[in-house]
């Protein structure tokens, strides 16, 4: 029985490798050829370095050495491959969702909070997130003697937006049972107060604010209907 060398030639400038007569040439990312001298085999590979030289030639020696099937041993490879492919995979996915979520902890929620009247004794806070950023909220209606008449003017509560269809929470509304027959002179005032999931954390600019809002109540005798008398603003005294 002789004895097969393999030697491993790295960093060369041409696929193939033309021997005396009697050898072989071929081409490929990793070429073999077989020489007529001594049952010669050389595989080159152009590009390789050194150190990768150095281990592919260990596992060609181990599965020489230990008279391993060269095609179970492919099998497992490829099993490896896929392995490492499907956990990149995870990592890119991990990597992408990390950005969102950083991304989500930077972005300012933007909310419109609006009053509406359902019925005489009955009025909504709709609350309309225009980026789908969570947020923390409270808030209270007042009439025109500054009486809390409803709301939340203490605790905040946290909000997970979705996309206006798929989810009951945007916009969020809020029943609020309030007569609105008795209110004197007719309007209310809206008071919202809100910031950012990680506005505690990063204390960004925008990321926390307050909205004031004044509705006039109007009724055609039948039915009652809210009106803004003044557009949102941040600047309210009363908040």
């Amino acid at each position: 029985m002789k004895l097969l060398i393999f030697t491993l030639m790295a960093a060369l400038t041409c696929y193939g490798q033309t021997a005396s007569t009697g050898s072989a040439s071929t081409t490929g990312p990793c070429s073999p050829a077989v020489s007529g001298n001594n049952n010669q085999f050389t595989i080159n590979c152009p590009g390789m370095s050194k150190q990768q030289g150095e281990q592919l030639l260990t596992i060609v020696n181990k599965i020489a050495s230990d008279r391993l099937d060269p095609q179970l041993v492919m099998r497992k490879l490829n099993e490896i491959g896929a392995g490492v492919t499907n956990i990149q995979g995870e990592l890119a996915v991990k990597r992408q969702q990390e950005e969102e979520a950083d991304r989500i902890r930077r972005t300012a929620p933007v909310l419109n909070p609006t009053l509406i009247a359902q019925a005489r004794d009955k009025v909504y806070l709709c609350i309309e997130s225009k980026n789908l950023i969570p947020y923390k909220f409270r808030y209270y209606i007042v009439g025109s003697t500054n009486v809390v008449l409803g709301g939340l003017p203490i605790e905040m509560q946290t909000v997970y937006p979705k996309p206006s269809g798929q989810d009951w929470t945007n916009p969020l509304c809020i029943p609020k049972e309030i007569d609105l027959d008795s209110v004197r002179e007719h309007y209310l005032r809206l008071r919202f107060y809100y910031q950012s999931l990680s506005y505690e954390e990063l204390q960004l600019p925008g990321h926390a604010g307050k909205i004031g809002a004044r509705y006039n109540i109007e009724s055609n005798g039948t039915s009652f209907s809210l009106k803004l008398s003044e557009a949102p603003n941040y600047t309210d005294p009363d908040l």
